[in-house]
């Protein structure tokens, strides 16, 4: 038999975890148990996806052609999504990719840390077995209902809750069976504690203050997130406390509003955003753009880091995702910056700084949701973005002009018109791609969700005509999209019984009061509001902070004078920085991972460009044109 030494031949005999048992010389556990389950899974929740692109552009052609649409897309469209969010969600969970705060933990003594980590899997255990078994009469009572259309059994769109539940109970007994018995063991007798403690507590907080309990719930909601139990998870408990204790509701409320948020036509944009993004990286689309960049701009001061920034900005029209973003540019550029030698902390810097500078670029995840959570629409919102934006992204590449004498690095030499139209011709192909998206949009010819399935079909069709990426290129991207998709998802879910919970707790109007009692000052209340996104952009990692804060911020925001549309862009950008900010941001780690760079290095490149855009920030918080610019020219929102 011969020598096997490189993944390709490994897959002749073993086709999956090749490059782990290369690298690592053993075949990995199975996060399902079974090799046949990981690949079952994961190509139902493909399936799901694959199968909704084909209605959806199938719809659009029926309507290019006859002018008018398939109506049971919808309800198709609906089994997809909730078979995305949580048979996806819950694939998410055993592989790590879960949103959670590691700031605490990170710092803790190692003897600590397996035992914490056997709780977490308890707590994860008794939610998704909780929801499951509060979910049942629901599902037994849709056996008898029919959808509309297709007269399909209702319950039929139902499972996918209950099974996803039902699976990630079964990851988190897998997970405690391959620990440590005497930490599963300690973390089980903590866990009954806690559940002891609460079911016995809610006497107590009968006759309790809505104010003594929301404060009781929201400070257990911190100490869950600072153990390290996954964001979505955090969320459905702390509603699910919270109308126990206070007796408000039945707790049947939390599956059932977890199983509601999902559903959405707009959100259908997310997974295909996501794998168009996914297939444009890994088919390395990135590259001719970076090019053309280079080649239009990488001659001024700053050089590379200045192409950095506007590729960011291009880039993030793609992809949706801003740590997708940091990745696909940080590694596709990484080689041409170490051969200019820009200090790797620099890289980290300017990456994460143009990252939060494009949290507002379309079509932006977060921008998506909040169109589809509140009154402003998603068209609006996508015109809004592009100033404040391009204002931020100015800020960066101001500071990268007047470090660059300081940092080092040599700027590209200066492009022939010649060079530059080559550069152009290359470039279109992908250039198309966000420009025909946003169009498509605005102009209001199609759907996000029609838009991105597009955009889908396109990614793949100009991967296989540059014939970049590898035979399994659709297998690959699949594989990853139903992972992150299925997280986005799941934290939705999660996040709108939370919502609602707040909304019933009377947190904005008692967020509304605090503010009228310090003035009614729109610029105080601005920068309160900053301050807490920021700080909450930390903790939720931005979207779970934008789902649960959007609703009930906007319109306090209104009732102080201020526009909407620029408070809106205001919030995202605050979650943004928060989320990308030491010491728990996210994004600045995954910056570093990408540079090669170490956190305590690259912390003291990315001060001053946090103050810059933090400092531009509040210039975006007082001047409401940037925002407001755009929409009012195109007639969506007065001047």
């Amino acid at each position: 038999m011969k020598n096997i030494t490189t993944p390709e031949e490994l897959e002749e005999v073993l086709p999956s975890d090749a490059e782990e048992i290369l690298h690592h010389g053993h075949v990995p556990p199975r996060w399902s148990g079974a090799l046949w389950l990981d690949k079952t899974l994961e190509w139902v929740v493909g399936a799901a996806i694959l199968a909704e692109l084909v209605v959806i552009l199938l719809n659009i052609m029926v309507r290019v052609v006859t002018g008018d649409s398939v109506l049971w897309t919808q309800e198709v469209s609906e089994i997809a999504l909730l078979t995305i969010a949580f048979i996806g969600g819950a694939i998410a969970y055993p592989k790590g990719a879960h949103m959670s705060v590691q700031a605490l933990i990170m710092r803790l003594p190692a003897a600590w840390k397996p035992y914490l980590a056997a709780l977490v899997d308890w707590l994860v255990f008794v939610m998704s077995a909780g929801a499951f078994a509060l979910f049942v009469p629901t599902l037994v009572q849709q056996i008898e209902e029919k959808t509309p259309i297709l007269q399909l059994p209702v319950f039929w769109v139902s499972l996918p809750f209950s099974v996803g539940m039902v699976l990630i109970a079964w990851f988190a007994l897998l997970k405690l069976w391959r620990q440590d018995r005497r930490p599963v063991l300690i973390a089980a007798g903590i866990a009954a504690i806690l559940i002891v403690l609460v079911l016995v507590a809610q006497p107590l907080f009968y006759y309790a203050t809505p104010n003594l309990l929301l404060g009781v719930v929201l400070l257990l909601l911190f100490v869950l997130l600072f153990l390290g139990l996954p964001i979505a998870f955090v969320l459905a408990l702390a509603s699910g406390i919270y109308l126990y204790l206070g007796g408000i509701s039945e707790v049947s409320a939390i599956p059932i509003g977890m199983a509601s948020g999902a559903k959405g036509f707009v959100l259908l944009a997310i997974p295909f955003f996501i794998l168009a993004g996914t297939v444009m990286n890994s088919a390395g689309l990135t590259l001719p753009l970076a090019k053309l960049v280079d080649a239009l701009i990488g001659h001024l001061r700053g050089g590379l880091l200045q192409v950095v920034v506007v590729t960011m900005y291009i880039f993030s029209g793609i992809s949706g995702s801003k740590v997708a973003d940091v990745a696909a540019v940080g590694t596709t550029m990484r080689g041409m910056l170490e051969e200019r030698k820009y200090p790797r902390g620099e890289v980290v810097a300017v990456l994460s700084a143009s990252a939060i500078m494009g949290e507002t670029i379309p079509p932006s995840i977060v921008l998506l949701i909040l169109g589809s959570i509140t009154t402003i629409s998603t068209t609006t919102l996508f015109l809004a973005g592009f100033v404040p934006a391009a204002f931020l992204a100015l800020c960066v590449m101001a500071l990268v002009f007047f470090r660059a004498r300081k940092q080092g690095g040599v700027a590209s030499p200066k492009s022939s018109w010649r060079e530059r139209g080559s550069a152009t011709f290359f470039a279109i192909p992908t250039l198309l791609l966000p420009v025909g998206m946003v169009v498509g949009i605005l102009s209001g010819f199609a759907t996000p969700t029609e838009v991105s399935s597009v955009a889908v079909a396109y990614a793949f069709i100009l991967a296989a005509a540059y014939r970049h990426g590898s035979k399994r290129l659709l297998g690959d991207t699949l594989r990853e999209t139903t992972t992150t998709a299925g997280m986005v998802l799941f934290i939705i879910a999660a996040a709108s019984p939370l919502a609602q919970t707040l909304a019933l707790a009377g947190v904005s109007q008692q967020i509304h009061d605090l503010m009228s009692g310090l003035g009614d000052s729109p610029l105080l209340f601005m920068l309160f509001t900053i301050v807490l996104l920021i700080i909450m952009g930390q903790l939720l990692e931005g979207l779970p902070a934008v789902l649960i804060f959007a609703p009930l911020l906007l319109p306090i925001a209104v009732d102080f004078g201020v526009n909407p549309v620029q408070y809106a862009m205001v919030l995202i950008i605050s979650m943004g920085i928060g989320s990308f900010a030491p010491p728990a941001g996210v994004g600045f780690y995954v910056a570093c991972a990408t540079a090669h760079e170490t956190v305590e290095k690259s912390l003291k490149h990315f001060w001053p460009y946090l103050i810059a855009v933090f400092l531009g920030l509040l210039v975006l918080a007082a001047v409401p044109w940037f925002s407001t610019f755009l929409p009012a020219l195109a007639g969506l929102i007065p001047f």
